[in-house]
């Protein structure tokens, strides 16, 4: 199996990475793929709920505390069949090293088509254990110039690492844009000096899905952009929508 290790991450949070994580693996699963999402925002976990996981026994640091086997810390989200999810850890003392982290996700790749690493915001210990293992990252930035700055700091630090990286820009607000109310994509690309991987609208679906714990309805602005990104993740040459067409 060629598996794929992709981390998302961001220079700032409150972006949307677990929104984007999660859209992208429900998108490659509606592709056939079989896809896990690990959760490493020690102390601030969230996917297990926006998968509709009522009950996650046992989270990442019960693996390498070795009081389950990895198999049964693995959850499959009742919201989209094949996704399946490593919690993260309830306290940051349950954050594992880089090295362990490599060692876990070089053993999942073997079972899974894509393994999504969702990263704690910034470049401190949760961000240097996320990418250990990572092949490639999506970084994720809202169309302001902090985020855009903070999206080429990351960048920065996976160069080093020889890790490639494409950017989702996140609540894009398309009117606001074409009434130069916001930056423009070109304007956001141009500051974080990042290859463009997506668009994802803002969308009152996107929101709505998150605080219900369901799916976006696959009608939606946002449902369109998640699987455009996905395809274009997996080398399809996919347009960008106009802008007017996103709301």
């Amino acid at each position: 199996m060629c598996s794929v290790i992709v981390v998302v991450t961001s220079g700032k949070g409150g972006v949307g990475k677990s929104t984007v994580s999660v859209g992208l693996a429900c998108a490659l699963a509606q592709m056939g793929q079989r896809v896990l999402l690990i959760d490493t925002d020690a102390g601030l976990r969230s996917l297990d709920l926006m998968l509709g996981i009522d009950e996650a026994v046992y989270d990442l640091s019960d693996i390498f505390a070795r009081r389950c086997e990895t198999s049964a810390a693995i959850c499959e989200s009742p919201l989209c069949p094949n996704v399946f999810l490593i919690p993260a850890p309830t306290t940051l003392d349950g954050l594992c090293t880089p090295s362990e982290m490599q060692y876990l996700c070089e053993g999942l790749a073997q079972v899974y088509d894509t393994v999504i690493i969702d990263c704690p915001a910034g470049i401190g210990r949760g961000f240097r254990t996320a990418i250990a293992s990572a092949d490639r990252a999506i970084i994720v930035a809202t169309p302001d110039p902090v985020c855009a700055r903070d999206a080429y700091i990351t960048s920065t630090h996976l160069d080093r690492l020889n890790i490639s990286y494409k950017m989702v820009i996140n609540r894009l607000r398309p009117r606001a844009v074409m009434k130069a109310k916001m930056l423009d994509l070109d304007d956001v690309i141009d500051m974080a000096g990042v290859p463009l991987l997506g668009v994802i609208p803002e969308d009152e679906a996107v929101t709505l899905a998150t605080a219900n714990a369901q799916l976006l309805p696959k009608k939606s602005n946002a449902a369109l952009c998640f699987r455009n990104i996905a395809s274009r993740f997996c080398g399809q040459a996919v347009p960008l929508a106009r802008l007017e067409k996103m709301g």
